[in-house]
């Protein structure tokens, strides 16, 4: 018997399936990290730290962002983009040229050994996309009916994917404006407040300080969230278009020389993209 080669996605659609031994993507933590630690340098070498932390600025800029973002999406579509993140946070080694390679290799096994390899294959896949076309396949389905079924099925996690990328611009968009409207206030309540010079500092402070978080949050958090998750859904979507051709190539029983010249395409077309 020989050793089966399991695949694993690492993003699938908006939620998260972590293998046993899933590896923190550093570029992640590092990137957001070093934003961060730059922002604060720049804090520090201009004097007093305390005069940048308004409690009533970041709460008016984020609640505000947050309550914004839930008028145009619903507590489901944040509550997956949040998911999509944490999934982004783990990396795993497949990519679609390892999905190419584990079907090159797959249709030679059905070569030898018969269509019931996909049947033990799908029963051990963690892959739900992956797992639904072995079991379409072994059970005999013409290969149009399979291929109809699967690119429903990637519609709709390539769309649940890119609510979730939405979800993320929406906010980095609504933050700077929220900040704004914290600018607004607080020159208001400045000009308000002229004769009390007591008042006009932390009316200032929190229409300098408003602009500064919003354009923070939006630029170092909510954008390079936005741009990672779109990334891994292009190579997801790319995934599971070599999945799709793959197996209906198996189904076919086409020699597996041909399906990797095939899927060789898939793999130069999305590295152009």
């Amino acid at each position: 018997m020989r050793e089966r080669l399991s695949p694993s996605p690492r993003w699938s659609g908006t939620s998260t399936s972590v293998e046993d031994s899933p590896r923190i993507d550093k570029s992640v933590i590092v990137g957001l990290c070093a934003s961060f630690a730059l922002v604060l340098v720049g804090v520090m070498l201009g004097g007093n730290v305390l005069t940048f932390l308004n409690p009533g600025g970041f709460l008016l800029v984020l609640g505000g962002t947050l309550a914004s973002t839930l008028v145009q999406f619903s507590t489901r579509d944040i509550h997956e983009a949040v998911e999509a993140v944490r999934g982004a946070l783990f990396i795993r080694p497949e990519t679609p040229a390892d999905r190419m390679r584990y079907l090159v290799q797959l249709a030679r096994r059905v070569k030898d050994e018969g269509m019931l390899v996909l049947e033990a294959e799908a029963s051990e896949s963690q892959d739900p996309f992956l797992r639904l076309g072995l079991e379409l396949t072994v059970d005999g389905q013409n290969t149009e009916d399979i291929r109809r079924i699967l690119q429903n099925e990637m519609r709709a996690t390539n769309e649940r994917s890119w609510r979730s990328v939405q979800v993320w611009d929406t906010m980095g968009n609504f933050a700077p404006a929220m900040g704004l409207i914290g600018t607004l206030i607080g020159l208001i309540q400045m000009l308000g407040a002229l004769q009390d010079a007591s008042s006009v500092g932390p009316a200032m402070s929190l229409a300098l300080v408003a602009t500064l978080y919003g354009s923070v949050s939006a630029n170092l958090f909510f954008f390079p969230l936005a741009g990672k998750l779109r990334l891994l859904a292009q190579e997801c979507a790319s995934t599971k278009e070599i999945t799709l051709e793959g197996l209906t190539s198996i189904a076919r029983n086409e020699s597996p020389i041909m399906l990797e010249q095939r899927l060789q395409s898939f793999i130069v077309f999305a590295g152009n993209q």
